[in-house]
């Protein structure tokens, strides 16, 4: 047997440097977007205003990007989890422990809010540009 990684092997290790540099990239790009909507937005009293709703928009990025730092967190306590168990002597417990690393969806759970919340964000932030110009012509009527 030679010293070279399995394939398999070898495309798990790609995947996974490939989903952390997602991750960081997604968290990234998350922040500079809270750091641009919290630097341009125009901030007022809330009320039914276009003010409020861009505050929206960035609280619903800001939620994301908490939600990119615990997927990022929850994947490096599966990984050291994952470390912890292949050094178990015994194999029953090792195979327990990684069973139960399976069924651990934690990682998966934030990923998917992040998600969600981009998009939540990106259509709040869309929906109250296209409201405000509306609003500023007059074609909806706010009191």
């Amino acid at each position: 047997m030679s010293g070279q990684p399995s394939p398999l092997l070898q495309l798990k290790v790609a995947h996974n440097e490939a989903a952390s540099k997602l991750d960081y990239f997604i968290l990234g790009v998350t922040l500079a977007i809270c750091a641009y909507l919290a630097q341009t937005n125009p901030y007022a009293q809330l009320g039914v205003n276009k003010e409020t709703f861009l505050l929206g928009s960035l609280l619903v990025f800001a939620a994301s990007a908490i939600c990119g730092f615990k997927r990022i967190e929850s994947t490096i306590a599966a990984i050291r989890m994952n470390a912890v168990a292949l050094e178990e002597p015994d194999p029953q417990v090792r195979a327990y422990c990684i069973m139960r690393l399976n069924e651990r969806r934690e990682s998966h759970w934030w990923y998917m809010a992040r998600n969600l919340l981009l998009a939540a964000g990106l259509v709040c932030y869309l929906a109250t540009k296209v409201w405000d110009t509306y609003q500023n012509h007059g074609w909806i009527s706010v009191h």
